[in-house]
């Protein structure tokens, strides 16, 4: 690799990493704060905090990537053009077309990474972490039942007037239980204590001096009375009490964000329950257009990083990411409308892409191929914006400036 390669590609790869690294922080740091008080309460502290957070990153990543791409390679080149080192470069026949070489060759790397956290990686971390969720929750149940709160967990009632969470110990305690038949139980004991089972089995309450009632089931129409209700008093007594339920986490492939690529392309006739044809068709486009679409953002930045070097280059970065703003929201609401049969795919999904790919190359295109008039430098769409931002405040006079200096 020359050293031109090696120097761009130093230069871009230090503010693609600082990006990534500080969109997950933010990105994570949200998610963790909501995730923290749930992990606590089940006393598996950090461990089972960043095994969640783990399985976050390839969808985080989704969404960091390309903008810090689209920002590592704008920082270089707006380096390169601010320090006159592209004009020294251009001098000795080094154009933007022989220096963007470097910049696709990662590209292509990163568009390759993109398809296969498309492909395979957000589906299966999507189901570990719902996973991880779904035995989070469950176990909090077992541990964390708060004082003088009615908590219901399949059709059993139960409310403690006082607990202490380290001992897992309760006072005042009061059960309710209808089953299908119409059968109801009620239990009240003064003290009790919980045996948390591990996850998969089940746990044990511990009762002392207590009463327990049962009441028959309500008479049909027409029926006999019931027979009535039993008493008992107990000093000690234990049930079986399904805080943390036993059966296994569901199969992968709830819906279509669980299933990879080829299997929403194979399954796209007989999707998963709940879940339409469309709506596969729409998930499995919006995965290989935002794929896609990191392969040209180096054409897209460059033009970018060439504003008026008296320019601040922040409004360079403003505007492309403004730019990427829209266009997410766009591949957005275009797979909405196509998972709801109101458009085709090829409308809603990859004509976004397509304008972006041919804007992205068309503006690439005219800084690199087109000789400025005058030889006033490299054309940027920064120019274009600052003259219509002249033309607006001098009421539609002469244009200024028309090529970045």
């Amino acid at each position: 690799m020359s050293t031109i390669n090696s120097y761009i590609l130093r230069q871009t790869l230090g503010p693609l990493l600082a990006a990534i690294a500080i969109a997950l922080l933010v990105l994570l740091t949200e998610r963790m704060l909501r995730l923290l008080d749930l992990v606590l309460d089940t006393g598996g502290g950090l461990t089972v905090l960043l095994q969640m957070l783990a399985f976050l990153v390839p969808h985080y990543m989704a969404l960091a990537l390309p903008a810090a791409f689209f920002l590592g390679v704008l920082l270089a080149f707006g380096r390169l053009h601010q320090n006159r080192e592209l004009d020294a470069l251009g001098s000795a026949g080094v154009g933007l077309r022989r220096l963007v070489y470097p910049v696709l060759l990662l590209a292509l790397l990163l568009t390759a990474i993109s398809a296969a956290n498309f492909a395979v990686g957000q589906p299966y971390a999507r189901y570990i972490y719902r996973a991880l969720v779904r035995d989070v929750a469950e176990a909090a149940a077992n541990v964390y039942l708060q004082e003088r709160t009615f908590m219901e967990v399949k059709g059993v009632t139960f409310m403690a007037e006082r607990s202490w969470r380290d001992s897992h110990e309760f006072a005042g305690i009061f059960i309710y239980e209808e089953k299908e038949s119409g059968e109801t139980t009620a239990l009240t004991a003064r003290r009790g204590s919980l045996n948390a089972a591990p996850q998969g089995e089940q746990s044990t309450l511990f009762l002392l001096d207590g009463v327990r009632l049962e009441a028959a089931p309500p008479p049909a129409a027409g029926g006999e009375e019931p027979s009535g209700a039993g008493v008992l008093k107990f000093d000690q007594f234990q049930i079986p009490i399904d805080l943390a339920g036993q059966k296994a986490f569901r199969p992968r492939g709830n819906d279509e964000r669980e299933l990879t690529l080829t299997e929403l392309w194979r399954d796209r006739d007989a999707p998963p329950p709940g879940v339409s044809g469309t709506e596969m068709l729409a998930e499995f486009n919006d995965r290989l257009v935002r794929s896609l679409s990191v392969l040209f953002l180096p054409f897209l930045a460059v033009p970018f990083a060439l504003g008026s070097r008296r320019a601040r280059q922040t409004f360079g970065i403003v505007i492309g990411l403004l730019v990427l703003v829209v266009y997410n929201q766009m591949l957005t609401i275009g797979m909405s409308l196509t998972a709801i049969g109101r458009v085709s795919p090829l409308v809603g999904q990859w004509l976004p892409f397509v304008m972006l790919a041919a804007g992205s190359l068309y503006l690439f295109y005219r800084s690199a191929y087109l000789v400025p008039r005058h030889g006033r430098g490299l054309w940027s769409p920064l120019a274009a914006i600052e003259n219509l931002v002249l033309a607006l405040r001098g009421g539609g006079g002469r244009l200024k400036r028309q090529y970045p200096e």
